[in-house]
């Protein structure tokens, strides 16, 4: 009788020892594993989040535009003052060919004496197997992103458009966002 009550409410003997274990203890383990599960599965998925520029790596997602993901190939140069050079990013979205781009970014700050009311972002698209910054020149496409919200193109061809949020991740840092 003792025994069948003891199992009743999740007590164990052992060597002639009671010990209790409720029953809400013993289900905890297997409640955090599934979380934890769970948990590795969703990251595992293959969606890529955006990473800040300042602490991507290449391979890392920067910007996720609906289907397209620009992922960092080439770390981007400092420069001065506000500069970042010669990054590399791949476009890639699915059901058409991925396309590699060198970008550039210059980035003001609202009221900064002497600096444009926009960030600029600019860049060129990259023949097969060309490095980012191995050459120089001409640039496809250029965008003013102004701090009122406005933007205006000013390359040879219309910027993409997932050229303002990666002026936004590059400049802006935080949560890439000038609102």
């Amino acid at each position: 009788m003792v025994r069948s009550r003891c199992r009743q409410e999740g007590i164990s003997i052992q060597g002639g020892i009671a010990t209790s274990m409720p029953k809400q203890v013993a289900t905890t383990p297997r409640i955090l594993l599934a979380a934890a599960l769970a948990m590795f599965c969703q990251a595992c998925n293959g969606t890529p989040t955006e990473t800040r520029l300042h602490e991507a790596k290449p391979g890392d997602a920067l910007v996720i535009d609906g289907e397209t993901t620009i992922t960092l190939t080439k770390a981007f140069r400092p420069g001065t003052p506000n500069g970042l050079f010669d990054g590399g990013v791949l476009v890639s979205t699915p059901g058409m060919d991925k396309k590699s781009a060198e970008v550039n970014t210059v980035c003001s700050m609202p009221d900064l004496p002497n600096w444009p009311e926009y960030d600029n972002i600019y860049g060129r698209w990259l023949e097969s197997g060309e490095e980012p910054g191995a050459e120089g020149g001409d640039t496809d496409w250029q965008l003013l992103t102004y701090f009122d919200g406005t933007t205006q193109n000013k390359g040879r061809e219309e910027a993409p458009a997932w050229a303002q949020r990666l002026a936004e991740n590059a400049c802006r840092k935080g949560d890439f966002s000038d609102n």
